[in-house]
């Protein structure tokens, strides 16, 4: 009753009715990013066009009008009450849902000026709290300085509630200034799009439901006929192959030219234990987080970004889950730095430098598993490859060299991972958990170690007999696996990092 009586109290408040346009966009995104799931039933609305285009645009036509009125209606039902300690949000249509954010439950809290508000000098504060299941919620059409006090009083209020010493120490520091400022120039923005090129997933993605289309029947296959004395010419092999580099250029000027509106002016400043980003062409976005909230650092590196040597940084301050209908959580993206910056970065991330890191290696038995499989499926393609698909020796020869290149993979992977338990250069100490992965691309996971928050040891009956287990450690950012450790040593390391972290006096978020 004391619960009802409260809530009852409230002032409940509706977002503007610009705040439609936010709701419709958003479920066009979650279009687009449940796209791969939908791809057997645009292939299925694909072919029955093929014979009635009506069908097609009824479906276009019905999906349209169900997002516009489901926008208004979602905004109609969004109501959000703002109290000393939390936030209030009542949502749903149909099914009512009421949620709860405590301010000292919140992990993060971002302000993103969309293109769309920013006329209307509103904005969307993104909170990512533990208490929602590391789910994003997002309260559209605020008042920037509604929305900054809000984010303020979040980030802070466990300052009060006795938090880390770290915390108090830099809460009055908001409005100093910054201790250090980096503004990434133009060109390091152009080298960010090539080296997160998303725009070559999407055309992989696109290529079935494009095939079903006529164009290929229509207009290529009869152009082609048209023209085909002129491909047995000696130029047409090179006019093919500009084609082809002319269409991966064009992917990649368009990654470029996202990456310039995603990430345009992109400041980095640090303060504290506060560290903030902000970038944004169009729309202007704003991502921050505090050090004692930290849960997990990835450096990430992948071909191009080898050859540009350049690193992406990530830190993330909760697991990001995906639910149906829910986005991801947030997580603190640097998209792109150069070493001697990387070192800097590191340095305040309180990371010990690579030199200090002792790489572990898994053991030999790793490698078990996935080569018995090989072995056991290249000579089934290779007797296929030779009889039935009437390939003789050389599909014989094409089985032998995929084994060859997948073995190697294999190899690879197992050699370039490696785990290690390493303790910060500089005070206050910081002890670490680390992984190394990859084989064409190098990304490293680190952890503190004392917010690890389960260990776990899985023994199979394979792993009975051989003596070994995996050690699983769980924590609020994924999960880790050492895989075949002997099992004495898994036990007694499991042990160990239990009573050590059971007696941290130190909080975990």
């Amino acid at each position: 009753m004391r619960t009802r009586t409260v809530m009852s109290e409230l002032t409940w408040q509706r977002t503007p009715l610009i705040t439609i346009a936010f709701f419709l966009l958003k479920q066009l995104k979650q279009l687009v990013t449940n796209i791969t799931n939908l791809i057997p039933v645009f292939a299925a609305i694909f072919v029955a066009g093929k014979n009635s285009t009506w069908i097609v645009i009824a479906l276009a036509a019905g999906y349209i009008l169900y997002i516009i009125i489901s926008a208004i209606l979602t905004q109609r039902f969004f109501l959000y009450a703002i109290a000393d300690d939390a936030v209030h949000l009542r949502t749903g249509i149909f099914n009512r849902k009421n949620l709860t954010l405590k301010y000292e439950r919140i992990q993060q809290a971002e302000i993103h000026e969309v293109w769309y508000f920013r006329p209307f000098k509103l904005t969307i504060l993104s909170v990512d709290s533990a208490g929602s299941a590391g789910k994003e919620v997002q309260i559209p059409g605020l008042t920037m300085e509604l929305a900054q006090q809000l984010r303020q009083r979040m980030l802070t209020e466990n300052v009060s509630g006795g938090g880390d010493a770290e915390i108090s120490d830099s809460e009055n520091s908001e409005t100093e200034e910054p201790e250090l400022t980096k503004r990434f120039p133009v060109a390091e923005i152009i080298r960010a799009g090539i080296i997160d090129n998303k725009l070559f997933v999407l055309l992989a993605v696109l290529i079935y439901p494009i095939s079903q289309l006529d164009l290929l029947e229509n207009y290529i296959v009869p152009w082609v006929e048209q023209h085909l004395d002129w491909f047995n010419t000696e130029s047409a092999w090179i006019i093919g192959v500009g084609m082809v580099i002319g269409t991966f250029a064009v992917l990649f000027l368009a990654a470029i030219v996202v990456s310039l509106l995603t990430f345009h002016d992109l400041t980095l400043t640090v303060n504290g234990d506060r560290y903030q980003a902000k970038s944004g062409a169009l729309s202007i976005r704003t991502l921050s987080f505090r050090y004692p909230k930290l849960q997990a650092v990835s450096i990430h590196r992948n071909l191009r970004a080898r050859l540009l040597r350049r690193s992406v940084v990530n830190v993330s301050q909760l697991q990001p889950r995906t639910t149906q209908g829910a986005q991801g959580a947030q997580q603190f993206v640097l998209p792109v730095v150069d070493d001697e910056f990387l070192a800097k970065f590191r340095a305040r991330l309180r990371l010990p430098s690579p030199a200090k890191v002792n790489w572990q290696r898994l053991s030999p038995l790793a490698l078990l598993g996935s080569s018995l499989w090989l072995a056991l499926l290249a000579p089934v393609i290779a007797t296929v490859l030779y009889f039935a698909a009437e390939g003789g020796l050389m599909g014989v020869a094409a089985a032998a060299l995929g084994w060859v290149v997948l073995q190697t993979m294999v190899v690879l992977s197992w050699k370039n991972y490696g785990y290690s338990f390493v303790s910060s250069d500089s005070e206050p100490k910081e002890q670490w958990f680390v992984v190394r992965r990859g084989v064409f691309s190098r990304n490293q996971n680190w952890y503190p170690r004392h917010k690890v928050q389960q260990i776990d040891l899985h023994q199979g009956p394979w792993l009975r007999l051989l003596g070994f287990s995996h050690l699983v450690l769980h924590t609020a950012a994924g999960s880790e696996t050492i895989r075949y450790l002997p099992d004495s040593e898994a036990q007694e390391l499991q042990l160990q990092w239990i009573e050590e972290i059971a007696g941290n006096p130190r909080r975990w978020m």
